[in-house]
């Protein structure tokens, strides 16, 4: 069989990223619908078949107000919410991700800007690339008052919906783990409630759903578009710096 890396994303647009820009044998792409529990699935039958190391890409909200929109995440460690478990990322993984650059370059974002605790709980490179920690959740953090809950008390600097599913999978098989992220909604910014159902099993968007909910109360559709359009960038973010990422992935694994 041959080797390969299991890339577990969220979203079908998300893993459209990965399928355009470093798609290949070298890689098994699994789609979660958003959900931990089908990621770990994914994640745990990869493991089985020989995996030489799971990652969870894709967009995330913002937990440090320090981020911003398009900025890219990489998981030092993820905090499952279902267990309070801590699941480091491999220390090769993280190592590799951290030295590989775009051939265009990043966003570097802003130097030793402050978030509203002080320090950022992240750490830029010289690209702008943020590291630190994640935190997983089993439902979809809404409000910027949850957001900054969930940043002043478990230090986590972004939030997804799979990363502790296929984290837990990992663990399980000793197979090495790292997250990559990109932010869409930002820490400040509440989520509007027509887009809390978007996302079907298949990892597809509900278009007419959302656009329904949105009619109950339109005054929803300008946090609609600006998500979409952030969601836009962080898609945009993945599409540039993956392809370096995973080239010196495949060197490091030996694919």
């Amino acid at each position: 069989m041959t080797a390969f890396i299991a890339v577990i994303c969220g979203l079908k647009s998300e893993a459209a990223v990965v399928r355009e820009t470093v798609g290949g044998e070298k890689v098994r792409i699994g789609i979660s619908g958003a959900d931990a529990a089908r990621a770990y699935e994914l994640a745990r039958v990869a493991c089985q078949d020989g995996a030489a190391a799971v990652i969870s890409v894709g967009v995330s909200g913002g937990l440090d107000p320090a981020l911003a929109p398009g900025d890219l995440v990489i998981g030092n460690e993820v905090i499952a919410d279902d267990s309070g478990e801590h699941y480091p990322a491999d220390k090769y993984l993280l190592k590799t991700i951290q030295s590989a650059y775009s051939r265009e370059g990043g966003n570097p974002g802003p130097r030793g800007s402050a978030s509203a605790a002080g320090d950022p709980g992240f750490r830029r490179d010289e690209r702008g690339r943020a590291t630190g920690v994640l935190f997983g959740s089993d439902v979809i953090i809404q409000s910027a008052k949850h957001k900054a809950a969930l940043f002043y008390n478990h230090g986590a600097i972004a939030v997804d919906m799979e990363s502790h599913g296929c984290a837990r999978a990992a663990a399980k098989f000793s197979t090495p783990f790292i997250a990559i992220r990109a932010i869409a909604d930002p820490a400040t910014r509440a989520l509007p409630k027509a887009a809390l159902g978007a996302v079907a099993p298949d990892g597809s968007t509900r278009v007419l759903k959302t656009l329904f909910e949105a009619l109950k109360a339109p005054g929803q559709f300008p946090a609609l578009m600006q998500l979409g359009s952030d969601s836009e960038k962080a898609l945009a973010t993945l599409r540039r710096e993956l392809p370096a990422m995973f080239e010196r992935l495949f060197e490091t694994l030996d694919l």
